[in-house]
Protein backbone atom coordinates (compact mmCIF):
# COMPACT_ATOMS: atom_id res chain seq x y z
CA UNK A 1 0.00 0.00 0.00
CA UNK A 2 1.07 3.57 -1.25
CA UNK A 3 2.32 5.90 2.43
CA UNK A 4 -0.56 7.97 2.49
CA UNK A 5 1.59 11.45 1.13
CA UNK A 6 2.82 9.54 -1.94
CA UNK A 7 -1.13 9.25 -2.72
CA UNK A 8 -1.64 13.03 -2.01
CA UNK A 9 1.14 13.74 -4.19
CA UNK A 10 -0.26 12.16 -7.45
CA UNK A 11 -3.46 13.31 -6.82
CA UNK A 12 -2.00 16.88 -6.62
CA UNK A 13 0.12 16.53 -9.22
CA UNK A 14 -2.70 15.12 -11.64
CA UNK A 15 -4.56 17.88 -10.57
CA UNK A 16 -2.16 20.56 -11.78
CA UNK A 17 -1.78 18.36 -14.97
CA UNK A 18 -5.26 18.20 -15.69
CA UNK A 19 -6.56 21.02 -18.72
CA UNK A 20 -8.96 23.54 -17.35
CA UNK A 21 -12.10 24.30 -19.03
CA UNK A 22 -13.52 27.42 -18.30
CA UNK A 23 -16.69 29.10 -18.47
CA UNK A 24 -16.52 33.06 -19.43
CA UNK A 25 -19.74 35.40 -19.63
CA UNK A 26 -19.35 37.67 -22.51
CA UNK A 27 -20.45 40.49 -21.52
CA UNK A 28 -17.42 41.58 -18.79
CA UNK A 29 -14.96 38.20 -19.45
CA UNK A 30 -15.43 37.42 -16.01
CA UNK A 31 -15.11 33.22 -15.07
CA UNK A 32 -18.14 31.76 -13.99
CA UNK A 33 -18.59 28.51 -11.91
CA UNK A 34 -21.58 26.16 -13.42
CA UNK A 35 -23.00 27.10 -10.51
CA UNK A 36 -23.42 30.75 -10.47
CA UNK A 37 -24.38 30.14 -14.31
CA UNK A 38 -27.00 27.87 -13.95
CA UNK A 39 -28.02 30.22 -11.26
CA UNK A 40 -28.50 33.07 -14.00
CA UNK A 41 -30.00 30.66 -16.80
CA UNK A 42 -32.70 28.77 -14.61
CA UNK A 43 -34.70 32.11 -15.24
CA UNK A 44 -34.61 31.51 -18.94
CA UNK A 45 -37.35 29.32 -20.82
CA UNK A 46 -35.20 27.81 -23.43
CA UNK A 47 -31.02 27.68 -22.95
CA UNK A 48 -29.14 26.41 -26.07
CA UNK A 49 -26.19 24.68 -25.10
CA UNK A 50 -23.84 24.82 -28.63
CA UNK A 51 -20.96 22.44 -28.75
CA UNK A 52 -18.12 21.71 -30.48
CA UNK A 53 -18.68 18.21 -32.04
CA UNK A 54 -16.28 15.39 -30.34
CA UNK A 55 -14.84 17.74 -27.95
CA UNK A 56 -14.92 15.75 -24.55
CA UNK A 57 -14.68 18.71 -21.88
CA UNK A 58 -17.79 20.67 -23.88
CA UNK A 59 -19.84 17.86 -23.57
CA UNK A 60 -18.77 17.22 -19.95
CA UNK A 61 -19.05 20.96 -19.10
CA UNK A 62 -22.80 20.88 -20.77
CA UNK A 63 -23.27 17.83 -18.43
CA UNK A 64 -22.49 19.26 -15.36
CA UNK A 65 -24.64 22.36 -16.54
CA UNK A 66 -28.01 20.43 -17.45
CA UNK A 67 -27.24 18.78 -13.89
CA UNK A 68 -27.01 22.44 -12.28
CA UNK A 69 -30.41 23.72 -14.16
CA UNK A 70 -32.63 20.40 -13.05
CA UNK A 71 -31.65 21.11 -9.79
CA UNK A 72 -33.01 24.79 -9.43
CA UNK A 73 -36.04 24.13 -12.53
CA UNK A 74 -37.40 19.99 -11.64
CA UNK A 75 -39.90 20.86 -14.76
CA UNK A 76 -37.29 20.55 -17.25
CA UNK A 77 -37.34 18.89 -20.91
CA UNK A 78 -33.85 18.02 -23.08
CA UNK A 79 -34.10 18.96 -27.25
CA UNK A 80 -31.32 17.26 -29.04
CA UNK A 81 -30.10 17.84 -32.53
CA UNK A 82 -28.14 14.05 -32.20
CA UNK A 83 -32.32 12.91 -32.59
CA UNK A 84 -34.07 12.64 -35.45
CA UNK A 85 -37.64 12.93 -35.51
CA UNK A 86 -38.62 9.52 -36.63
CA UNK A 87 -36.78 8.52 -33.49
CA UNK A 88 -39.37 9.70 -30.62
CA UNK A 89 -40.72 6.75 -30.45
CA UNK A 90 -38.01 4.01 -29.74
CA UNK A 91 -36.45 7.08 -27.17
CA UNK A 92 -39.98 7.28 -25.13
CA UNK A 93 -39.89 3.90 -25.02
CA UNK A 94 -36.28 3.49 -23.54
CA UNK A 95 -36.44 6.41 -21.20
CA UNK A 96 -39.46 4.76 -19.53
CA UNK A 97 -38.21 1.30 -19.22
CA UNK A 98 -40.45 -0.44 -22.39
CA UNK A 99 -37.12 -1.26 -24.40
CA UNK A 100 -33.95 -1.84 -23.55
CA UNK A 101 -31.05 -0.09 -24.59
CA UNK A 102 -29.23 -2.16 -27.17
CA UNK A 103 -33.61 -2.23 -28.82
CA UNK A 104 -33.38 1.55 -28.88
CA UNK A 105 -29.63 1.86 -30.44
CA UNK A 106 -30.94 -0.18 -33.45
CA UNK A 107 -34.52 2.03 -33.68
CA UNK A 108 -32.75 5.39 -33.52
CA UNK A 109 -29.52 6.07 -35.40
CA UNK A 110 -27.85 7.33 -32.63
CA UNK A 111 -24.55 9.57 -33.59
CA UNK A 112 -20.93 7.62 -33.86
CA UNK A 113 -19.55 9.35 -31.08
CA UNK A 114 -23.07 8.77 -28.77
CA UNK A 115 -21.77 6.75 -25.68
CA UNK A 116 -19.28 8.66 -24.93
CA UNK A 117 -20.75 12.14 -25.44
CA UNK A 118 -24.49 12.31 -25.47
CA UNK A 119 -25.24 8.98 -23.66
CA UNK A 120 -24.39 10.46 -20.04
CA UNK A 121 -27.15 13.03 -20.89
CA UNK A 122 -29.98 10.42 -21.91
CA UNK A 123 -29.15 8.36 -18.80
CA UNK A 124 -29.40 11.48 -16.64
CA UNK A 125 -32.76 12.17 -17.95
CA UNK A 126 -34.19 8.49 -18.00
CA UNK A 127 -33.20 8.52 -13.57
CA UNK A 128 -35.30 11.35 -13.56
CA UNK A 129 -38.03 11.39 -15.57
CA UNK A 130 -36.72 14.10 -17.65
CA UNK A 131 -38.63 14.22 -21.00
CA UNK A 132 -36.42 14.50 -24.26
CA UNK A 133 -37.45 15.50 -27.66
CA UNK A 134 -35.53 13.79 -30.66
CA UNK A 135 -36.08 17.70 -32.44
CA UNK A 136 -34.32 17.13 -35.47
CA UNK A 137 -35.25 16.69 -39.15
CA UNK A 138 -34.26 12.99 -40.49
CA UNK A 139 -31.12 13.38 -42.78
CA UNK A 140 -32.49 11.61 -45.79
CA UNK A 141 -35.22 14.36 -45.79
CA UNK A 142 -32.43 17.18 -45.18
CA UNK A 143 -30.81 15.54 -47.95
CA UNK A 144 -33.95 16.01 -50.17
CA UNK A 145 -34.48 19.54 -49.97
CA UNK A 146 -30.82 20.13 -50.84
CA UNK A 147 -31.20 18.23 -54.19
CA UNK A 148 -34.86 19.42 -54.68
CA UNK A 149 -35.23 22.41 -52.94
CA UNK A 150 -37.42 22.98 -49.68
CA UNK A 151 -41.19 22.44 -51.35
CA UNK A 152 -40.49 18.69 -51.99
CA UNK A 153 -40.75 17.45 -48.10
CA UNK A 154 -43.09 20.16 -47.34
CA UNK A 155 -46.19 18.45 -45.98
CA UNK A 156 -44.71 15.74 -44.18
CA UNK A 157 -44.73 14.99 -40.57
CA UNK A 158 -41.38 14.61 -40.00
CA UNK A 159 -40.14 18.34 -40.53
CA UNK A 160 -41.48 21.59 -39.81
CA UNK A 161 -45.05 22.05 -41.08
CA UNK A 162 -43.67 25.77 -42.04
CA UNK A 163 -39.79 26.93 -43.36
CA UNK A 164 -37.96 30.24 -44.39
CA UNK A 165 -34.47 30.46 -45.86
CA UNK A 166 -33.67 34.51 -45.49
CA UNK A 167 -30.45 35.66 -47.34
CA UNK A 168 -29.67 37.46 -43.57
CA UNK A 169 -26.30 37.43 -41.44
CA UNK A 170 -26.91 33.46 -40.87
CA UNK A 171 -27.09 32.84 -44.60
CA UNK A 172 -23.60 34.94 -44.76
CA UNK A 173 -22.22 32.72 -41.87
CA UNK A 174 -23.15 30.16 -44.22
CA UNK A 175 -22.11 31.26 -47.57
CA UNK A 176 -18.49 31.57 -45.25
CA UNK A 177 -18.36 28.01 -44.42
CA UNK A 178 -19.37 27.19 -47.90
CA UNK A 179 -16.82 29.44 -49.56
CA UNK A 180 -14.48 28.01 -52.29
CA UNK A 181 -15.75 24.65 -53.10
CA UNK A 182 -15.79 23.73 -56.32
CA UNK A 183 -19.03 23.54 -58.58
CA UNK A 184 -20.93 25.91 -56.25
CA UNK A 185 -23.94 27.86 -58.08
CA UNK A 186 -25.85 30.20 -55.73
CA UNK A 187 -28.61 27.45 -56.86
CA UNK A 188 -27.05 25.22 -55.41
CA UNK A 189 -25.70 27.04 -52.26
CA UNK A 190 -29.20 28.04 -51.66
CA UNK A 191 -30.58 24.89 -51.76
CA UNK A 192 -28.07 23.29 -48.84
CA UNK A 193 -28.90 26.27 -47.07
CA UNK A 194 -32.68 25.19 -47.25
CA UNK A 195 -31.92 21.67 -45.98
CA UNK A 196 -29.60 23.78 -43.26
CA UNK A 197 -32.67 25.54 -42.30
CA UNK A 198 -35.30 22.75 -42.52
CA UNK A 199 -33.15 21.29 -39.54
CA UNK A 200 -33.80 24.59 -37.55
CA UNK A 201 -37.45 24.86 -38.27
CA UNK A 202 -37.93 21.40 -37.44
CA UNK A 203 -35.99 21.51 -33.87
CA UNK A 204 -37.83 25.01 -33.14
CA UNK A 205 -40.92 23.73 -34.35
CA UNK A 206 -40.73 20.39 -31.73
CA UNK A 207 -39.40 22.68 -28.99
CA UNK A 208 -42.68 24.92 -29.52
CA UNK A 209 -45.07 22.51 -30.13
CA UNK A 210 -44.02 20.78 -26.91
CA UNK A 211 -44.49 23.70 -24.62
CA UNK A 212 -47.90 24.29 -26.35
CA UNK A 213 -49.16 20.84 -25.29
CA UNK A 214 -48.43 21.73 -21.66
CA UNK A 215 -51.24 22.36 -19.81
CA UNK A 216 -51.86 26.29 -18.23
CA UNK A 217 -51.93 24.71 -15.02
CA UNK A 218 -48.63 23.25 -15.25
CA UNK A 219 -44.80 25.04 -14.24
CA UNK A 220 -43.58 25.69 -17.59
CA UNK A 221 -40.98 23.35 -18.59
CA UNK A 222 -37.18 24.94 -18.94
CA UNK A 223 -36.18 23.61 -22.47
CA UNK A 224 -32.58 22.68 -22.85
CA UNK A 225 -31.45 22.81 -26.45
CA UNK A 226 -27.78 20.28 -27.28
CA UNK A 227 -27.18 21.33 -30.52
CA UNK A 228 -24.07 22.11 -32.89
CA UNK A 229 -23.41 25.76 -31.63
CA UNK A 230 -24.27 27.07 -35.86
CA UNK A 231 -27.49 25.97 -35.03
CA UNK A 232 -27.31 28.68 -31.57
CA UNK A 233 -24.51 31.16 -32.60
CA UNK A 234 -25.88 34.61 -31.84
CA UNK A 235 -29.33 33.54 -31.21
CA UNK A 236 -29.19 32.36 -34.82
CA UNK A 237 -30.47 29.45 -36.30
CA UNK A 238 -32.64 27.19 -33.70
CA UNK A 239 -32.95 29.83 -31.58
CA UNK A 240 -34.58 32.53 -34.04
CA UNK A 241 -36.98 29.53 -35.32
CA UNK A 242 -38.00 29.42 -31.96
CA UNK A 243 -38.27 33.24 -30.97
CA UNK A 244 -40.52 33.67 -34.44
CA UNK A 245 -42.98 30.75 -33.50
CA UNK A 246 -43.15 32.47 -29.26
CA UNK A 247 -41.73 35.72 -29.15
CA UNK A 248 -42.40 35.84 -25.46
CA UNK A 249 -40.00 33.07 -24.41
CA UNK A 250 -36.65 33.93 -22.74
CA UNK A 251 -33.22 31.98 -24.65
CA UNK A 252 -30.42 32.31 -23.82
CA UNK A 253 -27.09 30.81 -25.77
CA UNK A 254 -23.80 29.28 -24.39
CA UNK A 255 -21.08 28.83 -26.97
CA UNK A 256 -18.18 26.78 -26.90
CA UNK A 257 -14.44 27.45 -28.31
CA UNK A 258 -11.27 26.16 -28.29
CA UNK A 259 -8.00 27.51 -27.43
CA UNK A 260 -4.38 27.38 -27.06
CA UNK A 261 -4.38 27.71 -22.94
CA UNK A 262 -7.86 27.80 -21.77
CA UNK A 263 -5.83 29.29 -18.58
CA UNK A 264 -5.17 32.33 -19.39
CA UNK A 265 -6.13 32.59 -23.53
CA UNK A 266 -9.49 34.55 -23.69
CA UNK A 267 -12.58 33.47 -26.27
CA UNK A 268 -12.12 35.03 -29.65
CA UNK A 269 -15.54 34.84 -30.66
CA UNK A 270 -17.34 38.30 -30.15
CA UNK A 271 -19.44 38.89 -27.39
CA UNK A 272 -22.67 38.73 -28.78
CA UNK A 273 -22.12 34.95 -29.66
CA UNK A 274 -24.04 33.88 -25.88
CA UNK A 275 -24.50 34.31 -23.29
CA UNK A 276 -21.46 32.56 -22.05
CA UNK A 277 -18.84 30.66 -23.83
CA UNK A 278 -17.21 27.23 -22.97
CA UNK A 279 -13.54 27.71 -23.23
CA UNK A 280 -11.23 24.12 -23.15
CA UNK A 281 -8.36 23.49 -25.00
CA UNK A 282 -7.25 22.78 -28.24
CA UNK A 283 -7.42 18.97 -28.94
CA UNK A 284 -7.03 16.58 -31.45
CA UNK A 285 -10.97 14.96 -32.22
CA UNK A 286 -10.62 11.17 -30.39
CA UNK A 287 -11.09 8.83 -33.28
CA UNK A 288 -14.57 7.57 -33.45
CA UNK A 289 -15.05 3.60 -34.76
CA UNK A 290 -16.07 3.37 -38.11
CA UNK A 291 -17.35 -0.17 -38.36
CA UNK A 292 -16.32 -2.77 -41.58
CA UNK A 293 -18.63 -3.48 -44.37
CA UNK A 294 -21.43 -6.11 -43.18
CA UNK A 295 -22.86 -8.80 -44.93
CA UNK A 296 -21.75 -11.68 -46.36
CA UNK A 297 -21.88 -10.09 -49.64
CA UNK A 298 -18.85 -8.52 -48.10
CA UNK A 299 -16.03 -9.36 -50.43
CA UNK A 300 -18.07 -8.99 -53.09
CA UNK A 301 -18.77 -5.64 -52.31
CA UNK A 302 -15.15 -4.80 -51.29
CA UNK A 303 -14.60 -5.73 -54.68
CA UNK A 304 -16.41 -2.82 -56.10
CA UNK A 305 -15.11 -0.29 -53.95
CA UNK A 306 -12.31 2.42 -55.22
CA UNK A 307 -9.01 0.94 -55.09
CA UNK A 308 -6.97 2.43 -52.63
CA UNK A 309 -3.80 4.16 -54.65
CA UNK A 310 -2.24 6.65 -52.72
CA UNK A 311 -2.55 10.30 -54.09
CA UNK A 312 -0.32 11.78 -56.79
CA UNK A 313 3.19 12.93 -55.39
CA UNK A 314 2.41 10.76 -52.29
CA UNK A 315 3.95 7.33 -51.21
CA UNK A 316 1.74 4.41 -50.39
CA UNK A 317 2.17 4.86 -46.58
CA UNK A 318 0.75 8.55 -47.56
CA UNK A 319 4.03 10.77 -47.24
CA UNK A 320 4.95 13.21 -49.28
CA UNK A 321 7.19 10.75 -52.09
CA UNK A 322 10.62 11.84 -52.85
CA UNK A 323 11.45 15.05 -55.03
CA UNK A 324 7.90 16.04 -54.08
CA UNK A 325 7.33 19.57 -52.71
CA UNK A 326 7.56 19.27 -48.38
CA UNK A 327 4.83 19.95 -46.45
CA UNK A 328 3.40 23.33 -45.55
CA UNK A 329 4.77 24.49 -42.36
CA UNK A 330 2.30 27.18 -41.69
CA UNK A 331 -0.82 27.43 -43.97
CA UNK A 332 -1.50 31.33 -45.66
CA UNK A 333 -3.77 33.08 -43.84
CA UNK A 334 -6.04 34.00 -46.86
CA UNK A 335 -6.41 29.71 -47.53
CA UNK A 336 -8.16 27.17 -46.16
CA UNK A 337 -7.96 23.33 -46.41
CA UNK A 338 -9.58 21.79 -49.26
CA UNK A 339 -9.76 18.50 -51.00
CA UNK A 340 -10.88 19.51 -53.98
CA UNK A 341 -14.66 18.47 -54.11
CA UNK A 342 -18.40 19.38 -53.53
CA UNK A 343 -20.26 17.73 -51.11
CA UNK A 344 -24.20 17.34 -50.89
CA UNK A 345 -25.73 18.15 -47.82
CA UNK A 346 -26.06 14.63 -46.59
CA UNK A 347 -27.25 10.95 -47.17
CA UNK A 348 -29.41 8.57 -45.54
CA UNK A 349 -27.14 6.50 -43.62
CA UNK A 350 -24.29 9.38 -42.69
CA UNK A 351 -21.47 10.90 -43.79
CA UNK A 352 -21.54 13.34 -46.82
CA UNK A 353 -21.88 12.46 -50.07
CA UNK A 354 -19.78 14.15 -53.08
CA UNK A 355 -21.32 15.91 -55.30
CA UNK A 356 -18.57 16.68 -57.54
CA UNK A 357 -14.89 16.36 -57.80
CA UNK A 358 -12.70 19.23 -59.38
CA UNK A 359 -10.40 18.03 -62.28
CA UNK A 360 -7.10 17.28 -61.31
CA UNK A 361 -7.75 17.90 -57.13
CA UNK A 362 -6.73 15.89 -54.44
CA UNK A 363 -9.97 14.16 -53.93
CA UNK A 364 -9.36 13.05 -58.12
CA UNK A 365 -6.18 11.95 -57.97
CA UNK A 366 -6.79 9.93 -54.22
CA UNK A 367 -9.77 7.97 -56.30
CA UNK A 368 -12.36 9.62 -54.46
CA UNK A 369 -15.20 10.01 -57.62
CA UNK A 370 -18.71 12.16 -57.28
CA UNK A 371 -21.80 9.99 -55.60
CA UNK A 372 -18.86 8.74 -53.22
CA UNK A 373 -20.03 8.87 -49.29
CA UNK A 374 -17.06 10.52 -47.38
CA UNK A 375 -17.59 8.62 -44.18
CA UNK A 376 -14.60 9.23 -42.15
CA UNK A 377 -11.80 12.00 -41.76
CA UNK A 378 -8.71 11.12 -40.53
CA UNK A 379 -10.84 8.07 -38.19
CA UNK A 380 -13.14 10.53 -37.01
CA UNK A 381 -16.93 9.57 -38.43
CA UNK A 382 -18.33 12.90 -40.22
CA UNK A 383 -22.01 13.38 -39.47
CA UNK A 384 -22.71 16.49 -41.56
CA UNK A 385 -21.43 19.02 -43.89
CA UNK A 386 -21.58 21.51 -40.58
CA UNK A 387 -19.43 18.31 -38.90
CA UNK A 388 -17.29 18.03 -42.30
CA UNK A 389 -16.52 21.29 -42.76
CA UNK A 390 -15.22 21.79 -39.23
CA UNK A 391 -12.80 18.88 -39.54
CA UNK A 392 -11.75 19.67 -43.06
CA UNK A 393 -10.73 23.47 -41.20
CA UNK A 394 -8.65 21.14 -38.82
CA UNK A 395 -6.52 19.74 -41.52
CA UNK A 396 -2.77 20.87 -42.86
CA UNK A 397 -2.34 22.08 -46.07
CA UNK A 398 -0.36 19.70 -47.86
CA UNK A 399 -0.20 16.89 -45.62
CA UNK A 400 -1.45 13.50 -45.97
CA UNK A 401 -5.45 12.83 -44.57
CA UNK A 402 -7.20 9.04 -44.54
CA UNK A 403 -10.52 9.47 -45.58
CA UNK A 404 -12.74 6.48 -45.90
CA UNK A 405 -15.43 6.10 -48.25
CA UNK A 406 -18.40 4.25 -49.15
CA UNK A 407 -19.08 3.21 -52.37
CA UNK A 408 -22.05 0.93 -53.75
CA UNK A 409 -21.93 -0.37 -49.57
CA UNK A 410 -18.25 -1.18 -49.69
CA UNK A 411 -15.63 0.80 -47.55
CA UNK A 412 -12.29 1.60 -48.31
CA UNK A 413 -9.70 4.34 -46.95
CA UNK A 414 -8.03 6.33 -48.82
CA UNK A 415 -5.10 8.81 -48.82
CA UNK A 416 -5.11 12.50 -49.75
CA UNK A 417 -2.81 15.30 -49.78
CA UNK A 418 -4.75 17.88 -48.47
CA UNK A 419 -5.10 20.85 -50.95
CA UNK A 420 -5.99 24.82 -50.69
CA UNK A 421 -8.93 26.95 -51.43
CA UNK A 422 -9.71 31.25 -51.14
CA UNK A 423 -10.75 32.18 -47.56
CA UNK A 424 -13.60 34.26 -47.89
CA UNK A 425 -12.84 37.76 -46.48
Amino acid sequence: MRPTWIVVLLALFAAACATPTRIVRTADGEDMSVGAVAEDLAAADVVALGELHQTPAVHETHLAIVKALHARRPQMVVAMEMFERDAQTPLLQYLAGMIDEGDFLAASRPWPDYKRDYRPVVEYARSNGIPVLAANAPRKLAGKVAREGSASVMGDPMVARETTAPEDAYYAEFVKAMDGHPGVTKDFLGRMYAAQCIKDDTMAESITDYLARQRVDEAKPLVVLICGRMHSDHGRGTVQRIKNRRPDLDCRVLSAETVANPSTDMFTSPKDVGSYVVVTAEVERPPMMVGPVIGSEKDKEAAKAPAAKPAAGQSAAGQPAAGQPAVVAAQDENVRPALGLMPEYGGDEGGVKVGSVREGGAAEKAGIEAGDVLVALNGVAIKDIEHYTELLDALAIGKSAKVRVRREGAEVELEVIVGSRPRNR
